[in-house]
């Protein structure tokens, strides 16, 4: 029965890097089913790798020949082919039998598509707190007064990822989610879906222009189904805030504004 495994390769953005790869990949006897360009920003390249061979000695022991410049992270589930998942997503969002139901395909779409663990489908509350419509069991409602990280992205319209920290939301929150990077995006006025990987794994901006487009998709949807929040508009006064190494869809836009 031939092995499979999903892998991240962050290389150098050099001629021959990625033949030098296939090469390694191939001496091993090791196909590369599908390669997915996550970023291609600065010196560096990220992809992500579908791999097949007849056994997982075979795909460690490629892996294990790259050059020392690759750093390799390698996925708990097998990926699929983002643009089937994203169009099968929205499928499931729109012949899901109710509005609950959408909302929890929306979040296992976007789960999917973000190569994630776990998820949550959440909506900012007229009294500034954040309401958990869909999520793990144990996540509860962050009140007004407590922080999250969440309220950024819906003020600014973006998606937005970054590594766990203290301060992005409460502790018994964070504890339910028991995650090491989050990504967040908007799908709507007042709702966002967030995805969480339990391994650190960063999350890079073209994985977030999908989610992003997913998740707009995705609110669209809900809202064509009758979806209508209760708040007219976000409570002032509560500002989010951009967490430390926080990517975004503009780069630009400086930590803690």
């Amino acid at each position: 029965m031939p092995a499979y495994r999903s892998i991240r390769i962050q290389m150098p953005d050099r001629p021959g890097a990625l033949s030098a790869i296939s090469a390694a990949l191939a001496a091993h006897g090791v196909d590369i089913v599908r390669l997915d360009v996550v970023s291609h920003e600065g010196p560096s390249v990220v992809d992500d790798l579908f791999l097949a061979a007849e056994t997982p000695d075979d795909i460690g022991r490629a892996v294990g020949s790259f050059l020392p410049d690759v750093t390799v992270r390698t996925f708990d589930g097998t990926a699929g082919d983002p643009a089937v998942e994203m169009g099968e997503g929205l499928a499931r969002c729109v012949t899901a039998g109710t509005l609950e139901a959408c909302r929890g395909a929306a979040v296992l779409g976007a789960q999917q598509l973000a190569r994630g663990d776990g998820g949550a489908f959440l909506r900012a509350a007229a009294d500034g707190g954040v309401d958990v419509l869909h999520g793990p069991a144990g996540l509860v409602r962050i009140a007004p007064e407590e922080p999250f990280a969440g309220r950024w992205a819906l003020q600014h319209g973006s998606a937005m990822a970054f590594p766990v920290n203290e301060t992005w939301a409460p502790a018994q929150f964070e504890q339910a989610l028991g995650a090491a990077w989050i990504a967040i995006a908007p799908c709507g006025p007042f709702d966002v879906l967030m995805v969480v990987r339990r391994l650190n794994i960063a999350f890079f901006t073209g994985e977030l222009e999908r989610l992003g487009a997913f998740a707009r998709a995705a609110g669209a949807i809900l809202q064509l189904r009758g979806d209508r929040p209760a708040a007219a508009a976000l409570a002032a006064g509560l500002e989010g805030i951009l967490p430390e190494r926080a990517v975004t869809l503009d780069q630009r836009v400086a930590v803690g504004s």
